[in-house]
């Protein structure tokens, strides 16, 4: 998109101009740029009479390409105005604003709004609930003909968002497995973004999060390093595809165990927290359980070597390694390395043994050098021989 190119606005696509839901839920999240430029379409809309150009809402609304670009992406994310790209030009599609009731049932707006306004202005916004019984009529009633032109079969319709989240469910099946969040309200948002970009049901991204949590909290950053795993191709041998698929199918706390019993001996508070202390760091279990075994190889104990072991999830965090597959090939690297053959030359050692001594040693002084020493040890003989003057 450039302030050259032309946009037109689509046909019979007139939306209501109340403003206050935007004012009061949308205004905290979007911003003052976007809620101007959704306001700027609204008042300009023309029925698609003609193009315009984006030049002119820079010019109108005061603003760079950057804070435009910007607003636009929010307005999208936020279902208000869509963008279609056609071959030389734009259309834009404007939606109108949910309403205050509405906005405030969807999870991810409500806990957004919270974040910027608290919980209890948000509070204040809720519609009241009514009392009674609702007088309700059924549309059949009131048009007979109705029953002719609909299927029985047919659900009542339900409004649904686009990129709602399920959050009633997802907390249900949490207290059913005994996990909590680590801090509600930014976990949130980051489950809300991690369905929308794998286009996953909130089951689906419930998964990942019981699979990850680290003792019983949801660990939003290990759901992330999950999902950037890329495939590692090498030919491992068949020592190295043991322990990457042992490392693969327990936990941390179940690999460590097993190890443990080998060496006759329990799992320690100290190694509980040395195992959190690297989960914490990002870490998946996979590639703690190789580091562990790396561990107990290099240091001769019963116990975890804890200053070892964080040393290396240090360098693993660092290097982003996010796989057993790239942990182990971090392992033969650094065998490899410490193989390779060292060609730093002998230096001579330092003696207070004069050169002269050495069986190998070749006089190399020039004839008049020579001369000179000898007239210099004549001189000092003779000195000598009158008593030292």
């Amino acid at each position: 998109m450039k302030p050259n190119d032309r946009f037109s606005f689509l046909k019979n696509n007139r939306v209501s101009q109340d403003t206050s839901t935007l004012v009061q839920c949308y205004l905290p999240i979007i911003g003052q740029d976007a809620l101007s430029l959704y306001l700027y379409i609204l008042a300009f809309w023309d029925d698609g009479q003609k193009e315009h150009l984006f030049a002119s809402i820079l010019n109108h609304l005061n603003f760079g390409m950057d804070r435009l670009l910007k607003a636009f992406k929010i307005l999208s994310a936020f279902h208000l105005v869509t963008l279609y790209q056609k071959e030389d030009s734009y259309e834009l599609l404007l939606h109108p604003p949910l309403s205050a009731s509405d906005f405030l049932g969807h999870t991810i707006y409500r806990t957004l709004l919270e974040n910027r306004i608290g919980e209890t202005a948000v509070s204040d916004l809720r519609q009241e609930q009514a009392g009674g019984e609702p007088l309700a009529v059924p549309l059949s009633r009131v048009f007979p003909d109705i029953e002719d032109m609909t299927s029985h079969d047919e659900m009542p319709v339900r409004a649904n968002f686009a990129n709602d989240f399920d959050l009633e469910h997802f907390r249900q099946l949490m207290a059913r497995d005994g996990l909590r969040f680590q801090d509600e309200s930014s976990d949130i948002l980051v489950l809300f973004a991690i369905a929308e970009e794998k286009k996953w049901t909130w089951f689906e991204t419930y998964q990942l999060a019981k699979a990850t949590a680290v003792s019983q909290v949801i660990s939003v950053k290990r759901m992330r390093e999950k999902l950037a795993q890329q495939p590692v191709s090498s030919d491992f041998s068949p020592k190295e595809a043991t322990i990457i698929k042992e490392a693969k199918s327990k936990s941390a706390l179940q690999f460590l165990a097993e190890i443990k019993q080998t060496r006759k001996g329990g799992i320690t508070q100290a190694e509980r927290d040395l195992l959190q202390q690297m989960a914490e760091l990002g870490l998946l279990d996979e590639v703690i359980n190789v580091i562990m075994l790396l561990t107990f190889n290099k240091v001769d104990s019963a116990n975890l070597n804890e200053k070892y072991a964080m040393k290396v999830a240090n360098d693993y965090a660092y290097k982003n390694i996010r796989s057993a597959e790239e942990a182990v090939l971090q392992i033969r690297e650094r065998n490899q390395k410490g193989q390779e053959p060292k060609n730093n030359k002998t230096k001579p050692s330092k003696t207070n043994v004069p050169k002269w001594s050495n069986p190998d040693y070749k006089n190399e002084t020039s004839e008049q050098t020579r001369l000179e020493l000898e007239r210099k040890k004549q001189e000092m003989l003779a000195r000598l021989e009158k008593g030292g003057d």
